[in-house]
């Protein structure tokens, strides 16, 4: 008996998770809060709300429940971090997010389904492109001043050089690079048509179309040679079968001397880390049904890059965690 009512006290546990997260989509979705992103009295919010005075209390307990919203008085605020995570300069939108969100427990249902791995399709696809990389604003322009930084091989682009983005997505890095260097020029490759539409839409809207070109197609086909400084790869996308031939295609794609930058997107958690190792085991569940190779570490990227005929740099510590850095080798003459 205890050891079922424990079971049964894990499983409530999530399904509060479960139901604080459909709070936070419904007062996301009613415009709660852009509304209180500024100070209100109770009176202005139930006017603004439409709930009765009963009603908008319950409300708001459950907000502040969860750490949402403070409460002075009849002075009701959001807390200072989801105004940070729904402000208009957020990284990720938060209406992405949610999306995502929404979507990963049909995808955990469909990997536990008997039957072969399958690729998302193009609307999961898109979904997740946005969740997983973010929009232009200063604050992701910061973040990658920071990222040029400790990665010093992107200052080629001020120089007038060219940058292959293999799996660009909605082109987050693409286009934050375009608006700290506009000498540059850049290709970005994308399978999924929908996510490709989407990074073009982006890119227009930056005004940013004339140095980002945005080319739908297997990346395994893309067959200009010698013509790129430098390239990123986001590898953690690509079917495990695919991988080879997509190095040999960016080996080649390089200029002698060119290099080849890659995440470390994934890492296993610490000893102990009992939350962290939950979401690792779900994560590693998606995308090995999905057919992709999970986590592989920054030392494993470099020996398979390695395989296709790459040096090694060196790996770099940045703020969005380690990034292998690998080099096409010099042409020597015999």
């Amino acid at each position: 008996m205890e050891g079922m009512f424990a079971a049964r006290t894990v499983v409530r546990g999530w399904a509060r998770a479960a139901q604080a997260l459909a709070l936070l989509e419904a007062v996301h979705e009613a415009g709660w809060l852009g509304f209180l992103a500024e100070p209100r009295g109770l009176a202005v919010l139930r006017d603004f709300t439409g709930l009765t005075a009963g009603r908008l209390e319950d409300v708001l307990g459950a907000l502040a429940a969860y750490d949402i919203v403070e409460r002075d008085a009849d002075v009701v605020r959001l807390a200072p971090a989801f105004a940070l995570l729904s402000a208009g300069d957020a990284p990720v939108d938060l209406t992405d997010m949610l999306a995502h969100l929404a979507m990963l427990p049909r995808l955990v249902r469909d990997a536990v389904a008997d039957g072969p791995g399958a690729p998302l399709d193009e609307g999961d696809a898109l979904v997740l492109a946005k969740a997983t990389a973010g929009r232009v604003t200063p604050v992701s322009q910061e973040v990658f001043r920071i990222l040029v930084d400790a990665l010093p091989e992107y200052q080629v682009l001020g120089e007038g050089g060219r940058l292959l983005d293999v799996g660009c997505g909605v082109g987050w890095a693409m286009l934050d690079l375009a608006t700290l260097f506009p000498q540059g020029r850049q290709v970005g490759l994308e399978l999924v048509p929908e996510v490709a539409a989407e990074t073009r839409r982006r890119a227009e809207a930056l005004g940013v179309q004339d140095r980002v070109e945005v080319r739908c197609q297997d990346a395994r086909t893309f067959d200009e040679e010698n013509a790129f400084d430098l390239s990123f790869w986001a590898h953690p996308f690509f079917a495990e079968s695919a991988r080879g031939g997509v190095l040999k295609m960016i080996f080649h794609a390089l200029k002698p001397g060119g290099s080849l930058l890659m995440q470390e997107l994934f890492v296993p958690p610490e000893p102990g880390d009992e939350a962290g190792a939950r979401g690792f085991a779900l994560d590693r569940l998606l995308y090995r049904h999905w057919g992709a190779e999970f986590a592989p570490s920054a030392e494993r990227l470099c020996e398979e890059a390695a395989s296709a005929g790459f040096e090694r740099s060196r790996i770099a510590e940045t703020g969005l965690g380690r990034v292998v850095v690998m080099r096409r080798p010099e042409v020597t003459s015999a």
